[in-house]
Order: C-alpha cells, then sequence, then structure tokens
C-alpha cells in the first residue's frame, strides 16, 4: 500500500509540474522555432534550404539570420538546429581576428568565408527533448551576443 501511494504522489507531482513549456520528444519543428520568436517580439518566416531542411529566417540588432535545421530525416521533427548570421565586410577579416573571437568567447563561434568576410554560428542539440522556455533562453543568447559580435568585428 505504501509503495502504491508513493506512485501515486509522484505521479501527481509530475502532473502539477506540467506546464505549457513541456518538453517536446525528438526535436523541434519550424513551427515551434517561429512561435517562440514571433511570442519574443521578432519576425520570423519558414522556408526550406537547398537540401530540402526547414529554416526559420528574422532578424536582431539590424542583423538578419537564419536557423538551419539538421537532423530532419525529411520529416517536421528535427535533432538540432544553427542559428547564422553573415556579416559583409570591404577587405575582409584576418584569421587572427577571428580565432580572438572564438579564443575569447563561449556561445558564438566565427568563421570566414572565401572572401574573408565573417560569419557567426550558434549550434543548439535538441534531440533528447526541447522546451519552449529553453529555445527561448537560447534565442535570447544569440541576441545578446549578436551585438557583441557586430563590434569585435567593427561591422
Amino acid at each position: 500500500m505504501k509503495r502504491l501511494m508513493g506512485l501515486s504522489a509522484v505521479a501527481t507531482a509530475v502532473l502539477l509540474t506540467a506546464s505549457p513549456a513541456a518538453a517536446q520528444e525528438g526535436g523541434v519543428t519550424a513551427k515551434d522555432v517561429a512561435r517562440v520568436l514571433q511570442d519574443k517580439g521578432y519576425q520570423a518566416a519558414i522556408g526550406v534550404d537547398d537540401e530540402g531542411d526547414p529554416k526559420v529566417t528574422s532578424a536582431t540588432d539590424g542583423v538578419k539570420f537564419t536557423i538551419f535545421f539538421y537532423g530532419c530525416n525529411h520529416g517536421p521533427r528535427c535533432t538540432s538546429l544553427t542559428f547564422q548570421a553573415g556579416f559583409h565586410l570591404q577587405g575582409g577579416l584576418t584569421p587572427e581576428k577571428i580565432n580572438g573571437w572564438n579564443r575569447d568567447k563561449r556561445w558564438l563561434k566565427g568563421w570566414l568565408d572565401n572572401t574573408n568576410d565573417p560569419f557567426c554560428d550558434m549550434d543548439v542539440d535538441a534531440e533528447g527533448g526541447f522546451t519552449t522556455d529553453t529555445l527561448g533562453a537560447y534565442i535570447d543568447t544569440w541576441a545578446e551576443m549578436i551585438p557583441s559580435f557586430k563590434s569585435y568585428i567593427g561591422f
């Protein structure tokens, strides 16, 4: 009887702590991402990338960015995301400069394209489940780091 009561208490506790931001098993959809962006006041447009996977475009601090989806297996739920923004700089940036960013910063990673224009990425793993609160926190981190990246590269 004690064991049954204990299980009942655990089940009740789980039900009481569930929220609209409950975890989504097996990844995230473009609609999920667009909705969270819009709930935070950002514009969001859903599209498809060159591989046929979903993508969401938006902007923060005057910078357009794209969220690319990976591990979709031709379905709506994808197991990881990459936030990405690119910046055209006259003359580009040196590898030493972008390496300095990567050495000193944690969330956004910088790289240079074939004309030495800087890009920044932020990878997100959603394979084990995801909440809207967690996604919102990643969006906030991205939005907080973009001004720093812009300043660092002189954009």
